[in-house]
């Protein structure tokens, strides 16, 4: 970052080059990078000084820097400033504040911002809602993350393996298996291959509860889709359904080994 900082000098100082938007950004992004936060905004300021006017791109960088400190006032701060400007916020920079927001347990703002996102016709993507489904988990509002698995698709948003995942650990952390086993149902019928370390989660955490046939078919489920459980899950899921005495099942977890392996 040093030689990069010095390097822009000489092009401002020697070469009398006038750096635009996308260079300037390129060395805020660097500062916040570093957690130099202050440094990227004097450039931000000598930017405007030197009449290039920062775009959202600029201001989605400033804010991800101020949330990677962990500064969620300054974030917002620099959100406003931006609207003050009369610069149209974006999907980047509304995301890059809603993540901000969910970290550090402000869902309920990070939600309306993505309402305020649909009014004003700029459509969230998969990024935007896996930052406020994470939140809402952190939260231990599952029931709320799991209703946006259901409804986003809908909307025409296309969520990804990593947002079906969030929830699967968070239901298996939290002991909520009934749950858990509804989420496979909704992963495995839109056609996703869920993932391996969250199902291998899934599959201990009904050995735990006590939920062999709900293992059993989850199993079963997964094999479809050509998972293979990880040797110690493995022995787990044998381990559960013989220490309950259930022959006939333990003869059917085998063949599920032997057809998937």
């Amino acid at each position: 970052m040093k030689e990069a900082f010095e390097l822009f000098e000489d092009m401002i100082e020697k070469d009398r080059i006038v750096p635009d938007q996308l260079l300037y950004n390129v060395i805020i992004d660097g500062f916040c990078r570093l957690g130099q936060v202050e440094k990227a905004r004097a450039i931000f300021g000598f930017m405007r000084k030197n009449e290039c006017e920062p775009n959202a791109f600029n201001y989605a960088t400033l804010i991800n820097g101020h949330c990677k400190k962990g500064d969620i006032e300054a974030a917002r701060g620099v959100f406003e400033e931006m609207r003050s400007a009369g610069v149209e916020p974006d999907a980047v920079s509304y995301t890059a504040l809603i993540g901000c927001l969910c970290r550090h347990g402000s869902v309920d703002e990070g939600i309306n911002l993505v309402l305020e996102m649909k009014e004003k016709g700029c459509k969230a993507d998969v990024v935007t809602y896996n930052l406020v489904i994470e939140g809402l988990c952190k939260d231990g509002r599952t029931v709320e993350a799991m209703d946006l698995l259901e409804s986003v698709p809908l909307e025409g948003v296309q969520l990804n393996v990593a947002s079906y995942r969030i929830v699967m650990n968070c239901l298996c952390s939290r002991g909520e298996m009934v749950k858990a086993v509804g989420l496979l149902g909704l992963i495995l019928g839109r056609g996703f291959v869920p993932h391996y370390a969250a199902s291998n989660n899934l599959l201990i955490g009904l050995c735990d509860a006590g939920r062999v046939a709900d293992a059993t078919m989850a199993l079963y489920g997964l094999a479809d889709v050509g998972f293979m459980p990880e040797a110690s899950c493995w022995e787990r899921l044998v381990e559960t359904v013989c220490r309950e005495r259930k022959q006939r099942r333990s003869t059917e977890l085998l063949d599920v080994l032997i057809d998937v392996g």
